[in-house]
């Protein structure tokens, strides 16, 4: 009994008749590639993927600073702003410079770290749009020394995050 699941078989009669094939070359000599074939990328150049890995590590460095710098009191963090902004572009630029030297594995990762940089950077401006309460805040914390004392402290912020709501909202409709 003969497999159902094979191929077809397309030999003569029988193969003592039949006399030996060789198979054919595949592409044939002088035929076109086919489309399937991929071609071959050329190599990355090693000045462009050094320049590229140099400025991939500063941009590391200007986020890192501008995450670190945002952990301190007020007046110091609203410089946590200019370094992410610098670390953005010094992201583009090595985006650029990686794209241009081919260089393997830098392009999605810096693509990644820019989407979040730009997140980052956007928080910080919110936070930097909420600057009087938050001093308020601050100064409220510093004196509290119970535990109600800091729950008012909490409450009065979230009142005075309410009344900035409140104006924006007033101006944006034009009342």
């Amino acid at each position: 009994m003969s497999n159902p699941y094979a191929p077809p078989e397309n030999r003569p009669g029988t193969p003592d008749d039949a006399p030996a094939q060789e198979a054919p070359a595949w592409p044939p000599a002088g035929a076109p590639r086919p489309a399937s074939v991929a071609p071959e990328r050329p190599p990355a150049d090693p000045e462009g993927t050094a320049r590229a890995t140099s400025l991939t590590r500063l941009f590391a460095v200007l986020v890192l600073a501008s995450v670190l710098v945002a952990t301190l009191r007020l007046p110091w963090q609203a410089a946590a702003l200019p370094f992410a902004l610098a670390a953005i572009v010094v992201g583009v630029r090595a985006l650029v410079v990686a794209v241009r030297a081919r260089a393997r594995g830098l392009g999605p990762l810096l693509a990644v770290g820019l989407v979040i940089s730009l997140a980052w950077t956007l928080l910080l401006s919110v936070q930097l749009a909420l600057w009087p309460a938050q001093q308020d805040k601050q100064e409220c914390l510093e004196g509290a020394l119970t535990l109600g004392a800091r729950s008012a402290c909490e409450t009065q912020f979230e009142k005075d995050l309410d009344d900035l709501r409140t104006s924006v909202e007033d101006r944006s409709t034009g009342s």
